[in-house]
């Protein structure tokens, strides 16, 4: 394992990944994942883009109905 990465926090470890500053093998041994669909679980989860990959697109319908689903229930009198 990379020596430098003992001593740097989650984020630190993330962020590094996310730039291309540390491979995909550096970044598993770190987190202890022993698959690329875990490595790319924990970076959505903590809001970061794998290297290469693109912010999913969300049509305009769907986010119109989530709004929908999630919008407050009126108040009844």
């Amino acid at each position: 394992m990379n020596e430098d990465l003992n001593v740097n926090s989650l984020a630190d470890v993330l962020e590094k990944l996310e730039k291309g500053k540390i491979g995909h093998h550096a970044a598993m041994q770190w987190l202890n994942v022993k698959s690329y669909d875990e490595l790319v679980e924990i970076m959505h989860t903590n809001g970061r883009l794998m290297p290469g990959h693109q912010p999913m697109r969300v049509a305009p319908e769907t986010r119109a109905l989530v709004r929908r689903i999630f919008r407050p229930a009126a108040r009844s009198k």
